[in-house]
């Protein structure tokens, strides 16, 4: 079934965020008992075969809906014909969010006892039975306010049913404000139309949030129409969210941005203080190192001088054509040497001149590398000092004063 095409209004605006509310009294009710092994995904084509059966016109001419909920006995069906809405000026019907009865802004109501609400609008009054805690109405009576006249309006609905329940209390609202969530869900909040009769105003009504299952099922568009409108919806709806996800992480990403780019600028200023401060740390340093090589020759009583003294006094005693490149004292007296020699014999005898002068000891073996008749060489040695001894000249020793008797002529 599909909506006949609308013819466009100057006087009635369309925007899809609203709910158009249409009058009751533009639609015929039946109260019709659901069965009982009725599945939920069965019920509009039940709906449908039940309205070919009582409606006066065929199906694909009618908007209807109906008010369902698992804990009523019976569905509430309205349906009107196509033409009847034109002829009323209700045109624009696919443009709105929802399309629905004013007497349905009342599903999901409930009430401790059995009771009885007028729900008045500009132009229309319904009356609705509401069963002891059950949120779907039994009863739906309508009637148009021609005169504006609600008092002889609702005498007339209640004497033409007479077997609506004398006792019921009555309670007398009207619908306010219409409100839609982000998520295109429709809130309908009730007031009460009679002060004077506040103490009625029991139960659960001045704020009613539908589902957008009952919403559908209440929309009086086409099954068609309806069937089209929430796949778009739902396809809407997960763009929606994949674009406010796309829009997180883009948020995401822009702040990890940020912060590279604030490490990257922090790490630049960094490395140029210190590249600035290189220079004084170069000083440091060297002056920290020359400290400790100073402290190691005070505690390790360091002889670099007699070290070379030695080492060389035996190479020049040795005469076998060796040369240092470089002699590096380190501590607990030890001596790297880097040189040439004219030949791997000639180290040899060199080194072990070393070791037998007991001033020296191998720390390692000679490291060699002979290359064009010419042996370099690196070799690692541990001093021992020595104190000179000063030679000791042999004591001459004295005779003692011969002891003479003076003589005679003597003491003359």
């Amino acid at each position: 079934m599909k909506d006949a095409e609308p013819t466009l209004t100057p006087t009635e605006p369309a925007p899809a965020e609203h709910v158009l509310v249409l009058p009751g009294h533009l639609f015929f009710i039946e109260t019709i008992n659901a069965p009982i092994d009725l599945e939920p995904a069965e019920i509009a084509d039940f709906i449908e075969l039940s309205l070919e059966s009582i409606a006066p016109f065929p199906v694909d001419q009618l908007n209807w809906g109906f008010l369902y909920n698992q804990d009523a006995p019976t569905i509430l069906v309205y349906a009107t014909h196509r033409d009847r809405l034109k002829q009323a000026g209700y045109t624009e019907l696919q443009s709105y969010a929802w399309v629905l009865p004013d007497f349905a802004t009342l599903i999901g109501a409930c009430f401790p006892d059995e009771t009885l609400v007028a729900l008045e609008s500009a132009n229309n009054l319904s009356l609705l039975l509401f069963n002891k805690g059950v949120s779907v109405p039994r009863t739906v009576l309508v009637a148009s306010l021609k005169d504006g006249d609600v008092e002889q309006a609702l005498k007339e609905l209640i004497a033409s049913a007479p077997e609506l329940p004398k006792g019921a209390a009555t309670l007398r609202v009207r619908t306010g404000a219409i409100e839609l969530s982000e998520q295109g869900l429709a809130s309908f909040n009730q007031e009460s139309a009679d002060d004077s009769r506040s103490a009625l105003e029991y139960g659960a009504w001045t704020r009613l949030a539908l589902t957008e299952a009952q919403l559908w099922q209440a929309d009086v568009r086409s099954a068609d129409f309806k069937e089209t409108e929430r796949s778009a919806r739902r396809l809407g709806s997960l763009l929606m969210r994949i674009t406010a996800w796309a829009a997180v992480f883009a948020l995401v990403l822009v702040g990890i941005e940020m912060l590279l780019l604030a490490s990257q600028a922090w790490l630049s200023t960094l490395d140029k203080q210190i590249e600035s401060q290189r220079t004084a740390v170069l000083t440091i340093e060297d002056k920290q190192a020359l400290m400790v090589k100073l402290e190691q020759v005070a505690k390790n009583e360091l002889r670099p001088i007699a070290i070379l003294d030695a080492a060389n006094n035996i190479r020049l005693k040795q005469n076998l054509g060796i040369e240092y490149d470089s002699a590096v004292v380190e501590g607990e007296n030890h001596i790297t040497i880097e040189g040439k020699a004219t030949s791997i014999n000639a180290l040899n005898s060199y080194t072990e001149s070393l070791k037998q002068s007991g001033q020296f000891a191998l720390i390692n073996a000679p490291e060699s590398i002979t290359r064009a008749g010419k042996t370099t060489f690196t070799v690692t040695l541990a001093y021992t000092h020595i104190e000179a001894v000063a030679p000791v000249e042999p004591k001459v020793p004295q005779l003692a004063p011969e002891i003479t008797t003076p003589t005679e002529e003597d003491k003359i």
